[in-house]
């Protein structure tokens, strides 16, 4: 009969540092995350308002997000100005250190949006089908566990945010060209 035993050393330092964490540090906040849903489609002309809209929420988010998923399933296909805007808009918040998620359930668009190079700058990895995935995804980026909590629930159970980016066309207005 063999009795193994444990070194009282070994349990003693591992007890310790599982009992200072708490679920709060295991937990992140609900502003860690920020999803946004781009209503119309994504094209060069809605580019610059895009990159403002989600610029303006990034700044206004307290604490700063670690990272943005941005819903783009009404973007059937995307041309070289959307990637354009894409990319900037993934080096405006990789220069606040925060990581974009793009969420692309059509095919067509996600083909477009990787050709010419573009999937393999903002990552192959920040390209999901659902904001569901790109939401516990960039939670799993996190440092530290990746618990599913009642916090990451309730971000997964909230619509996204609806970000509406005016066109710019010039001397273009929402219903016409502007007069006067």
């Amino acid at each position: 009969m063999s009795v193994s035993i444990r070194p009282a050393w070994r349990s003693a330092t591992v007890r310790p540092r599982m009992a200072a964490r708490s679920w709060r540090e295991a937990d992140p906040a609900t502003g860690h995350i920020v999803c946004l849903r781009l209503t119309g489609r994504l094209c060069g002309g809605t580019g610059q308002a895009l990159l403002d809209a989600v610029g303006d929420r990034v700044l206004a988010a307290v604490p700063p997000p670690c990272a943005v998923v941005l819903d783009l399933s009404d973007t059937l296909a995307a041309d070289d100005g959307a990637r354009a805007a894409l990319l900037s808009l993934r080096a405006l918040l990789a220069d606040g250190h925060t990581c974009l998620r793009l969420v692309l359930p059509e095919g067509e668009a996600r083909a477009a949006l990787c050709s010419n190079g573009a999937a393999s700058v903002i990552g192959i990895d920040a390209l999901h089908t659902s904001v569901r995935a790109a939401i516990l995804a960039a939670h799993a980026a996190l440092p530290g566990p990746a618990l599913v909590t009642p916090a990451l629930r309730a971000v997964l159970s909230q619509p996204p945010e609806l970000v509406l980016p005016s066109r710019d066309d010039g001397n273009r207005g929402p219903f016409g060209p502007y007069r006067g």
